[in-house]
């Protein structure tokens, strides 16, 4: 296998390994992902604890010690010349060499430290090591050996590290191992004192065990590594019994919203706490499921009023086709006038399946038009000549009005939509304007907008139905009476004002109800259309 193909092995099987264990957590539940997240941290959190508290533990004894071996080694050294200035002056010379270490070292208390004093040719001169009961002074006549490890850390000082300690100020620290245990060692230089020149220097080792410091760093290493698997555990534990608790809700939830079907989408999930993120989500939910059962109430009607207005002219051309057939021999004039009543509703009936089937394409945000420029007011008169003599014949008067700021005004927009729009809006006037009465159409200008008034001098609509005018098979009264002279409805399906809206909406305007401005009664229903409108997305 050759270096490439070993290297997209390697690279599959790790991320073919990262794919498994994302896998295998995304199979955990909520509860035990904050568990496992929760003890995650806090292993983090404890560990980088432990490692710092480690190093500053290890750091501070370790200064300390050195602190302690430099400072003793000082005052050894200090004492020393003292003690030797002090013989020279009562003139004891003889005495200095070997007593006085003695003497210092007799009356100094430097606690559990152990002093060595020996020359630069590494000759004992005195030593002091504390027991288990008592302090014993070693000297020059007591045959003490000065240890090999002791001899070996003086004589690097001498010959490798002379310049750390000119003088007793100078403290040179290491350390070293004696008798199986670790020791941090301080050595200084006493110069020759001025009135013996010729004196060799004495070097001072001071030495303090590092056994206690060892033990201490193992009783904290060994409570660190006790203690810290029992915190994880006890987050284990807490974080999963408050994960659980806190999630409880949602286990309620969830039930709740399993158990909602189109049989009861009036029930709702309970809000225990409407301030927390599970309340905000509990609240959410139901909101939802208000507009789910508004919509499928919507849904409901519509389908049952679709039925309703779709069962009259079936039943009209079923009537009519067995009333024809009933009879074995009609004449023509029979026939015809049976014919032509099936032929108005089936007239009818296509015009109510064109507009459901414009709905469903509104409602399903399909493109129900194509962006042209437009005419508009071209188009309005084209729309009030095409209703002129369905005004004439009802005896009502159609009144058209411009503004001179319409003239050769276009815009942007489906011109058989728009025309749609007001034939649906003249038509609703005209059903419901009184005989002897106006039909008025103003079209206006402004900066933005284009704005299309029709008003009627009817009865107006009722306050009941003010806010559902532009909602599907919503009639009004009148409407509701209306028929024909042969006595077939002639009120139309309702769905007039809906499909004008969704004209409106999908050119980037809107359809309102306004008080007439210029009558007492009626109604007054106001198109604004963008001057510059673009599509709100449902035209092509």
């Amino acid at each position: 296998m050759s270096t490439g193909e070993r290297t997209g092995a390697t690279a599959g099987a790790t991320v073919g390994l990262t794919d498994s264990v994302t896998t295998s957590v995304m199979r955990l539940s909520i509860r035990m992902r904050l568990t496992l997240w929760n003890a995650s941290v806090l292993a983090l959190v404890l560990g980088a604890f432990a490692l710092a508290g480690w190093a500053t533990l290890t750091t501070t004894l370790q200064l300390h010690t050195d602190a302690a071996v430099r400072e003793s080694a000082r005052v050894v050294a200090g004492a020393i010349r003292a003690e030797r200035a002090a013989a020279y002056a009562r003139g004891d010379v003889e005495a200095v060499r070997g007593e006085t270490e003695q003497a210092v070292l007799r009356e100094l208390r430097v606690g559990d430290l152990e002093v060595f004093i020996a020359d630069e040719g590494t000759q004992l001169m005195a030593a002091r090591q504390p027991g288990p009961s008592r302090t014993t002074i070693n000297t020059i006549d007591e045959a003490v050996l000065l240890p090999d490890e002791v001899r070996t850390l003086l004589r690097d000082v001498v010959q490798t590290r002379a310049a750390e300690v000119a003088d007793e100020r100078q403290v040179a620290v290491g350390t070293i191992r004696l008798r199986g245990v670790k020791w941090r060692a301080g050595v200084t230089r006493l110069a020759p004192m001025a009135q013996d020149p010729g004196e060799p220097p004495l070097l001072v080792a001071v030495l303090h065990s590092l056994e206690a410091d060892r033990l201490l760093l193992r009783a904290v290493r060994n409570t660190l590594l006790l203690a810290i698997p029992l915190a994880l555990l006890a987050s284990v534990i807490t974080g999963y019994a408050l994960a659980r608790r806190s999630l409880a809700p949602l286990d309620a939830m969830t039930t709740r919203t399993a158990s909602i079907t189109a049989a009861n989408l009036s029930d709702r999930l309970q809000v225990v706490n409407p301030h927390d993120e599970l309340g905000r989500l509990a609240h959410i939910v139901n909101g939802l499921l208000g507009r789910v059962g508004d919509a499928f109430s919507t849904q409901r009607q519509f389908v049952a009023d679709a039925s309703h207005e779709l069962r009259t002219p079936i039943a009209i051309i079923r009537g009519e086709a067995d009333v024809t057939l009933r009879r074995s021999t009609r004449d023509e004039a029979e026939y015809r006038e049976a014919l032509q009543v099936i032929q108005q509703e089936s007239v009818r009936l296509s015009r109510i399946v064109d507009d459901l089937f414009l709905l469903a394409r509104v409602d399903a945000g399909s493109p129900i038009g194509e962006h042209r420029e437009v005419a508009i007011a071209e188009l309005v008169a084209t729309a009030a000549r095409s209703v002129r003599s369905l005004a004439e014949s009802r005896g009502v008067t159609l009144q058209l009005n411009e503004t001179a700021a319409t003239d050769g005004l276009r815009m942007h927009g489906d011109s058989v939509l728009l025309h749609r729009l007001m034939l649906n809006l003249l038509d609703n006037a005209l059903k419901h304007a009184p005989t002897s009465s106006t039909v008025r159409v103003r079209v206006d200008v402004t900066d933005q907008l284009v704005q299309i008034d029709v008003e009627d001098e009817g009865s107006g609509v009722p306050s009941a139905l003010r806010d559902r005018v532009f909602e599907r098979f919503v009639h009004g009264a009148s409407s509701r009476l209306a028929s024909d002279e042969n006595g077939h409805g002639s009120g139309g399906a309702g769905l007039g004002l809906a499909i004008a809206q969704a004209i409106a909406h999908a050119h980037g305007g809107h359809i309102a109800l306004h008080p007439s401005t210029e009558l007492t009664s009626g109604a007054c229903f106001r198109v604004s259309l963008p001057r510059s409108a673009s599509a709100s997305g449902e035209l092509a």
